[in-house]
């Protein structure tokens, strides 16, 4: 702040300066003057650019050719800081008092420079400086009032023309008393001294009690900042640490993910490594089954399926499938058990709505039908295994229930079951009901997945 000021001291002063130039011809009334102006305008310039080197960084100047330390707490920024503020205070004495002026009018003007210096005095030196400031601007008004007179009247007239017009009327010039005459007839009677020290006091009192109360509170406030900004930098270092630890969890974790596929493609890559080619497979399979056209149509009926089943089931891994791919390969995986079975299977498949429309994971359903092959009795007329599958706008249906048929292991039944369970839950989180109920006799199953 205090850099602020002085700069707005050499701003006002030039201006100031220049105005009194283009006035009255001369930048100010007599030579003592710039000689105080020039010292308070140095000092302030000095304190002006000592506190930029601080603000800006440096801690090291070279004067004289030697190093000098930068230190806003040393006891040379604390000089530095009451010179720039004592000078602009003398310089607001010397103007309230008249020196070298030779008008009496510093009462209307030069009052606010002090008065207002009351509060900069609170802010940048403490309540004791401003209240022994407040003591010499109050003192030095009464005191210039009482020298000039209390009934004293102003004129509407220049500073020059005003010590003209005060002169002649001393020497009783006609022209001067015809003025004074003319005033006092058209009622345009000057302010007396008295009513500029009535406002100067309301002025100088609500500024020293301002300053000195509030002054009170920006100091309390002063005070806590240096923990606040502890406190905010303790709190922004702590904020790091948080991203910088939540950075190394994300890193952690892409590294398992890239560990983890790098696994799983490894372990493809053996798996397919020990698989047959499928192509070899298809072919033999497509030879089998022109040969076998010539023996038994049943036959190459069946090698048929099974070379679709091959195919579904070595495709490239798909998220999902059209339900009519699920169908087709349900109906053949129950076409070639009907085969073995010389068709005495007894089962109701029932499908129903827009299934070439609606996708679903592959290998869902038959995952369900096999569990009823491995573990239903199929052969009874009287309890069918009834499979039912609805497409809907918003849905998928399926419903399965079968016969009871040798005691299944838990191995094979529940391991299949929670298989299935993770699958959906995987791929329909909060999307999917699966539900399964059974008795002595009877399993069955309802599935809905929200597609």
């Amino acid at each position: 702040m205090l850099t602020y000021l002085n700069i707005a001291y050499i701003t006002l002063a030039v201006f100031f300066l220049s105005i009194e130039k283009i006035e009255t011809g001369n930048f100010v009334p007599h030579v003592s003057l710039a000689y105080v102006y020039l010292f308070v305008g140095a000092a302030n310039f000095f304190s002006a650019l000592y506190n930029y080197w601080i603000l800006s960084g440096k801690t090291k100047i070279t004067l004289a050719g030697q190093q000098v330390d930068l230190d806003p707490e040393s006891k040379f920024d604390i000089a530095a800081r009451w010179v720039s503020i004592i000078s602009i205070m003398f310089l607001a004495f010397l103007n309230m008092i008249g020196f070298e002026n030779p008008s009496n009018d510093s009462i209307l003007v030069d009052f606010a420079f002090g008065h207002s210096l009351i509060v900069l005095a609170a802010i940048l030196l403490g309540r004791k400086a401003a209240f022994v400031w407040f003591l010499i601007v109050l003192g030095t008004l009464l005191l210039k009032s009482y020298s000039i007179g209390f009934t004293y009247q102003y004129n509407y007239l220049t500073r020059a023309e005003s010590a003209r017009y005060e002169k002649a009327l001393e020497q009783n010039e006609n022209w001067a008393i015809r003025r004074k005459t003319t005033l006092q007839q058209e009622g345009l009677n000057p302010p007396k001294v008295v009513r500029y020290l009535n406002e100067w006091i309301v002025f100088i009192l609500i500024a020293f009690f301002t300053a000195y109360f509030f002054t009170g509170i920006s100091l309390d406030m002063i005070k806590i900042i240096p923990s606040v900004t502890q406190r905010l930098a303790n709190a922004i270092d702590t904020v790091k640490e948080q991203e910088l630890e939540r950075e190394r969890e994300k890193n952690l974790q892409e590294e398992q993910k890239m560990r983890l596929e790098q696994e799983t493609l490894h372990a493809e890559l053996n798996f397919l490594k020990s698989q047959l080619n499928p192509h070899f497979l298809y072919n033999t399979l497509y030879y089998l089954y022109v040969r076998s056209r010539e023996y038994s149509d049943d036959l190459a009926d069946s090698l048929l399926k099974v070379s679709d089943i091959m195919r579904y089931s070595l495709r490239e891994d798909s998220k999902f499938v059209l339900v009519q791919e699920e169908i087709t390969y349900l109906k053949d995986f129950i076409a070639l058990h009907q085969m073995r079975n010389k068709n005495k299977l007894q089962i109701v498949f029932n499908v129903q709505g827009p299934t070439d429309q609606k996708f679903i994971i592959p290998f869902i359903l038959i995952s369900l039908v096999e569990n009823a092959f491995k573990h239903g009795r199929m052969t009874n007329r009287d309890f069918p295994v009834i499979i039912n599958l609805t497409c809907y706008e918003d849905r998928i249906d399926f419903y399965m229930r079968n016969q009871k048929g040798h005691k299944p292991t838990v191995d094979s039944t529940h391991v299949g079951l929670a298989n299935i369970q993770r699958r959906l839950d995987l791929t329909y989180p909060s999307s999917y009901t699966f539900k399964i109920e059974q008795d002595q006799d009877s399993f069955s199953c309802w599935l809905s997945i929200l597609a």
